[in-house]
């Protein structure tokens, strides 16, 4: 729960906070005191569930509306119990200045602090009304973490600090989906999840055990901060997939987050509609259609392929992540930038919002292309499928990625 209202700071605490360049915590306090309303929120969900699960429900089950209440709820404590642990760690690590915190701390938990209203604000209207469908698409990403250097120790063991509660209450989530469904189909599913908790969970603890006794280098203190980022990142994800399976997850069809009519797979090379230049970018495509050169270079990539339906299945993604607009395709001050000047010639996008596509996490405002070529098996290397982030710009270059 969120804790009780701290007392006013006195001179001489205002006086460190100065030397230290820290900043009031004041406006970040009114977010943690109106907090009581995300815990009991919280709260009435699990109540809610357990009631739910005992009527023979499931996560799979559920009326949408039901989904949409728990993963509300689940975002709001989420959301407000990171903004608390970051609030709380600095205060222990650093009793000396409590109501002050660095800027990037405030920074931070002011992110976090600052969506829980939303999700308040949703669970209200899922609760009572059973047409309610979430107008934001699913799973909602964390907010950014804010990037400074050097990074402060405080805020280092404060990040720790928020790992440690949002990973324990994803753990619960996917514990409870799995209690919900138990004998009831969906083992496949449920064992996904706790595949997916248990590499969290590893990482959240490798992260713990690197900060000994408080201590960390600059080489370490990196490390632990990129480790625990992902974890705290993940975490938040997989508890909104334990409550709205990913399997179910639908933006409203009125939300410009909405999700693509389903469509059939991409035909698979052999396969009856297959199209060479199928990963090509469509806007280059009369460059390579009638290049004889080009279309032995796709021809050979295909052909090297070890599994062409992951190939497809991540490019499938990134059209529908286009299709959402979640990415368009990448422009510079004279127009659209180009395709990628290697075989097979892929888009280049810019990333509109956040997004996960495969294993790939893309922020906003990043850009990337489809990076899949076969040119380092001849050394004995992998295929590649790479989702291939940088900074691109216009070129007349082309490679036909065959050694010539």
């Amino acid at each position: 729960m969120s804790a009780h209202p701290i007392a006013p700071p006195s001179i001489l605490t205002r006086m460190r906070a100065l030397v230290t360049g820290e900043v009031s915590a004041d406006t970040l306090e009114s977010y943690r005191s109106a907090g009581g309303a995300a815990y009991k929120l919280f709260i009435d969900a699990e109540r809610r569930r357990d009631e739910l699960v005992a009527a023979g429900k499931t996560p799979w089950t559920m009326s949408a509306a039901e989904r949409s209440f728990l993963a509300s709820a689940w975002v709001a404590f989420a959301l407000q119990t990171i903004g608390d642990a970051f609030l709380q760690a600095d205060y222990e690590a650093d009793p000396g200045t409590v109501g002050f915190v660095p800027a990037i701390t405030a920074q931070q938990a002011g992110l976090f602090y600052n969506e829980v209203a939303d999700w308040l604000g949703f669970a209200a209207k899922a609760e009572s009304d059973e047409r309610f469908r979430l107008p934001v698409h699913m799973p909602f990403d964390l907010p950014a973490f804010v990037e400074v250097e050097p990074c402060p120790s405080a805020h280092l063991l404060a990040m720790l600090a928020a790992g440690r509660k949002v990973v324990e209450h994803a753990g619960i989530a996917v514990a409870d989906c799995a209690r919900s469904v138990k004998g009831g189909g969906h083992d496949q599913e449920v064992a996904t999840l706790k595949g997916r908790m248990a590499a969290i969970s590893a990482s959240h603890d490798y992260a713990q055990s690197m900060h000994r006794d408080g201590v960390a280098s600059n080489e370490v203190h990196e490390i632990i901060e990129t480790t625990i980022k992902t974890v705290i990142m993940d975490a938040f994800r997989i508890g909104q997939i334990a409550v709205m399976p990913e399997a179910d997850i639908q933006a409203a069809p009125s939300s410009p987050w909405a999700a693509p009519a389903s469509r059939p797979s991409l035909p698979l090379p052999g396969q009856p509609g297959f199209d060479r230049f199928c990963l090509t970018d469509p806007h280059a495509l009369g460059q390579f259609v009638g290049d004889a050169k080009a279309r032995r270079a796709v021809d050979d990539l295909w052909a090297h392929d070890p599994s062409p339906q992951q190939t497809l299945a991540l490019h499938e993604q990134i059209l529908a992540a286009l299709a959402r607009g979640d990415i368009e395709y990448s422009k510079g001050r004279t127009g659209r930038i180009g395709s990628y000047y290697c075989c097979p010639w892929s888009a280049i996008y810019h990333v509109n919002r956040p997004i996960v596509i495969g294993w790939y996490r893309l922020e906003y405002g990043q850009e990337f292309t489809y990076d899949v070529s076969a040119e380092d098996m001849a050394r004995g290397g992998a295929f590649k499928r790479d989702i291939l982030v940088g900074s691109f710009s216009s070129t007349s270059k082309t490679d036909y990625c065959d050694d010539t």
